[in-house]
């Protein structure tokens, strides 16, 4: 048995780690008296895991988690019980109820495709629409990655950026890939969008927001509490 749960995680709670977000939920869940299941062993923890982590300083709207259950609870009641003690900056948005989650993929090999949402600022802001048509128009998008102990190397992340497109006056939307099958690191097209414009501005981590989390099924992406994902093993 298994509860998955998409939450959010705002601003308030940005500069907290992946750790600390753990250790909160599992306290609250504690709190709430929820049918948490415990690992075997000198030091039981709660079966808890999370989707992909969110650099410190960033928050998100669309994270997830699994929690294994040692009796059945429904998706609405796991929801109330389980924000009724959680820190402002920190809500279970939507749960769902899995009966039998055997051969059932991790959230963190499932999840292959992240939205996020940058504030456009400077140039970013003044020729946005232009500058996003430019990116996407190119074959190759090269970045350097720095390795801690190894040698610098050279990516080409554009066949891992799917869509991009203008929210607002002062917001821009990228969808990428992430995850073991490919990240794109959203200061990475920054430096990509630097290319084309050397006035587009360096951006902090607090101008980034990770809106979503999908599953990329082949012929659409969808969210990991859908019937289509929770069914295929």
């Amino acid at each position: 048995m298994l509860i998955r749960a998409k939450f959010a995680r705002d601003y308030n709670l940005r500069y907290i780690s992946h750790l600390e977000i753990m250790d909160t939920f599992r306290k609250g869940i504690r709190r709430a008296g929820l049918p948490g299941a415990y690992s075997q062993g000198f030091n039981p923890t709660l079966n808890l895991s999370l989707s992909q982590p969110l650099p410190v300083g960033m928050a998100g709207g669309g994270e997830y988690l699994d929690l294994e259950l040692t009796k059945p609870i429904n998706g609405e009641s796991f929801k109330a019980r389980l924000n009724s003690f959680l820190p402002e900056g920190l809500k279970i948005l939507a749960a769902r109820y899995i009966p039998d989650h055997s051969g059932l993929k991790s959230l963190q090999a499932l999840l292959n495709r992240a939205e996020y949402h940058i504030r456009a600022r400077g140039k970013l802001k003044q020729q946005k629409k232009e500058l996003i048509e430019d990116l996407m128009a190119k074959d190759k998008i090269i970045v350097i990655r720095k390795r801690r102990n190894k040698s610098d190397r050279e990516y080409d992340i554009r066949p891992l950026i799917f869509d991009a497109k203008v929210l607002a006056e002062y917001k821009i939307s990228f969808l990428v890939s992430t995850g073991s099958s490919g990240n794109v690191r959203p200061e990475e097209i920054i430096k990509a969008l630097q290319s084309l414009e050397s006035d587009v501005p360096d951006h902090s981590v607090l101008d980034f927001y990770r809106s979503e989390l999908f599953v990329d099924m082949g012929d659409k992406i969808i969210s990991p509490l859908k019937d289509q994902v929770l069914e295929e093993r």
